[in-house]
């Protein structure tokens, strides 16, 4: 039932201070509180004995527990690798490198998650043969996330902002036109007394991308309970949705309900669907209807920890009576009862179904494919979103649908509009708004996606193509073959969420060669202008021994390179910082996070530290900029710039770190690429 709890909404209930009690009452209190799930509280009251008390690691573990189970992920490996450190106390926790390497993993963090769950596997007769064999899996899981974060994704992910989303959990999206309907955690429960008050969750819809609000009078609200998981059949007729009620502090029950529209617009009273699809002690969830486009059948999909499942929440269907179910059998008054069809059994999908959680499912008619979220299969770490191809009413086994659309962290609620090509999905990966500075992995937020159009791909023969025209500011002439992946200047920017994402490229080994200090002095375009000044270099360096056709094509990637995306990343980051001033001086508080990259020339922990050099010198571009316009923002903490600064581990596989291959390891773009700061996020607050 946890998953039920996340997928709806994380709890924040901060308990009233035991004053004048001991550090054992504490602790005892923090116990209780884990053992009804309540983590929020139970969080609080060992962290109380942690003030006291820091090097407790038994405290420091039931501490960490708490906060991975609370997706307070900074804060769980900080105090997993506190246990670590007590050498006295370390074995005491077989599973310490198991819960390091789920929250590495959980984090995005591959490579350090691989290290962790081989050292958990290299003591077994200590372990769980259960946590044995799912630690055998996450070793194949890591290895594998390396390899697909590789690949090109096919869909790009937007954060539509705080017109759609709040601090708290917001989630389901279902798109009709230009409008989307979805839930939000984000309401004061009605009657409510707690201190802080107790949230409940609603409907809101927004138009073409507006500010959200309460979706309108006769759809279903309530104060008490929490209405979810809105969705409609196609024509629009007949809504289904959720009321959930809370069986303990972090666990709630669901049962599915629905309402018809009569032909003059008015929604009938709501009326709970009957058993088999409701049963009593169990959850019907997360409901959305498809149709057999062959058969021209209905059903409705929907999650439940049911029994008869392989384990957890499992995805169900049960058709839907196709006489009754269509718009010339809807009520003629809106305010009747419902006089509710027979039900058949709900059919459990085997095919998709692991023995972890499977939820969110949405049949997606035109292209008839099933996508879900799971916790089992090969995934990138938490839920990962899923797609099944369904024909001749059988499911295809399910494939994860890649990286990008998903994430480390827990992406669900995948839906598409008709045209297949855009949609949304909910997610709490960095990006997302959060109540917690320490809890930066709590809440879902919305997230748009929009696939990708295919680009034409290289030559077989291994030419690489090339554009029609002139680099745009040059006479330099392009090749008449377009070429993947182009990058096209954008309009100018008015929003700060446009620059996330924005790379900002170095020179090789730059800035301070040869020196292991994580510290520049040099601002970013003190490093920046002298290697466009090489871009004549770079072109004789990477065009070296071709001739003809394959040394113009040459030419022209490394002239693309710098005059597209070096020059480019350098301007739009002086537009940051102009729209950065404007913000400022308008009282928001700005947040810019920055992460260091670095291609495999040299070994890890150089680069780690080149990374660190690279950010340095961004944040003094940050503070130098307009003769020092945004220096006393950064001073006060109107203005930060964190960082996260990584080596060789993010650079893409297949990138030379050859010394001697200075072709491919320093002049080729692809490596280029790999020499950069980028900004990761950018959080607001007024």
């Amino acid at each position: 039932m946890r998953a039920l709890r996340f997928l709806i909404f994380s709890l924040f209930f901060l308990p009233s201070v035991l004053s004048g009690q001991s550090l054992r009452a504490y602790e005892k209190a923090g116990d209780e509180a884990f053992k009804r799930k309540d983590y929020g509280a139970a969080v609080q009251h060992y962290a109380t004995v942690l003030q006291r008390d820091a090097d407790n690691a038994d405290v420091l573990w039931k501490y960490a527990e708490c906060a991975r189970i609370f997706y307070a992920l900074p804060e769980a490996e900080k105090s997993y690798l506190a246990v670590e450190a007590d050498e006295k106390k370390r074995s005491d926790f077989p599973l310490l490198y198991y819960r390091l390497g789920e929250v590495k993993k959980a984090q995005g963090d591959y490579q350090n998650a691989l290290k962790y769950f081989e050292q958990f596997l290299a003591a077994p007769a200590k372990a769980d043969p259960v946590f044995v064999e799912k630690a055998k899996n996450e070793v194949e899981h890591c290895r594998w996330a390396l390899t697909e974060m590789a690949k090109t994704p096919e869909w790009t992910i937007a954060h539509p902002g705080k017109e759609i989303n709040s601090p708290y959990s917001d989630f389901g999206a279902v798109p009709r036109g230009d409008t989307i309907f979805y839930s939000s955690y984000r309401f004061d429960k009605k009657g409510d007394k707690s201190v802080p008050k107790r949230k409940t969750t609603k409907l809101l819809t927004s138009i073409g991308g507006k500010r959200s609000r309460e979706v309108g009078r006769g759809f279903p609200s309530g104060d008490s309970t929490h209405v979810a998981h809105l969705t409609f059949t196609p024509e629009g007729v007949f809504m289904f949705y959720t009321l959930c009620k809370n069986v303990n502090e972090s666990d709630i029950r669901c049962e599915i309900w629905m309402m018809v529209k009569d032909i003059r617009g008015r929604w009938s009273k709501p009326a709970r669907l009957p058993e088999p699809v409701n049963m009593p002690g169990y959850t019907a969830t997360q409901p959305n209807v498809g149709m057999d486009t062959v058969t021209k059948q209905p059903y409705l999909f929907f999650a439940s920890d049911r029994p008869g499942g392989k384990g957890k929440m499992d995805l169900w269907q049960v058709p839907l009576d196709t006489l009754w179910f269509c718009p010339c059998n809807q009520p003629v008054n809106g305010q009747k009862p419902l006089r509710l069809p027979t039900f058949k059994p709900p059919v459990n999908l085997t095919a998709v179904n692991t023995a972890e959680n499977d939820a969110t499912p949405f049949f997606h008619t035109p292209a008839q494919t099933l996508f879900f979220s799971s916790e089992g299969g090969r995934g990138f770490g938490g839920y990962d979103i899923f797609k099944s191809a369904y024909s001749s009413g059988r499911y295809n086994a399910p494939e994860n649908a890649g990286y990008g659309l998903n994430s480390s962290y827990n992406d669900l609620y995948f839906s598409l509009k008709p045209d297949g090509d855009k949609g949304y999905l909910s997610s709490n990966r960095p990006g997302s708004f959060y109540l917690d500075e320490s809890n930066k992995a709590c809440c879902n937020d919305i997230f748009t996606a929009e696939r990708i159009k295919p680009k034409d791909p290289m030559d077989p023969d291994g030419n690489v193509p090339g554009v029609a025209g002139k680099v745009p500011g040059t006479d330099r002439p392009i090749n008449t073959r377009p070429i993947p992946q182009l990058p096209t200047p954008d309009d100018e920017p008015d929003e700060l969420q446009d620059f996330v994402g924005l790379p900002l490229f170095f020179d090789n080994d730059e800035p301070d060669k040869r020196t292991r200090r994580t510290f520049t002095k040099k601002s970013y375009d003190e490093t920046v202008l002298p290697y466009l000044e090489r871009q004549e270099e770079y072109r004789e360096k990477f065009a070296e021994g071709l001739n003809g056709t394959k040394r113009e094509e040459a030419e022209n990637l490394i002239d693309i390179f710098f005059d597209y995306e070096v020059r480019r990343g350098y301007e739009r980051l002086t537009q940051l910082c102009e729209l950065l001033q404007t913000r400022l001086q308008n009282k928001e508080t700005v947040e810019v996070i920055i992460k260091g990259f670095t291609s495999p020339r040299a070994e890890s922990d150089y680069n780690v530290n080149l990374g660190k050099r690279r950010i340095s010198s961004v944040r003094n571009q940050f503070e130098k900029y307009s003769n020092g316009a945004l220096k006393p923002y950064i001073d006060s903490g109107q203005l930060k710039i964190s960082e996260a600064s990584f080596g060789e581990t993010t650079a893409r596989t297949g990138i030379s770190d050859k010394l001697e291959d200075e072709r491919n390891s320093v002049y080729h773009p692809d490596a280029s690429r790999e020499r950069r700061v980028e900004i990761v996020e950018i959080r607001e607050k007024k």
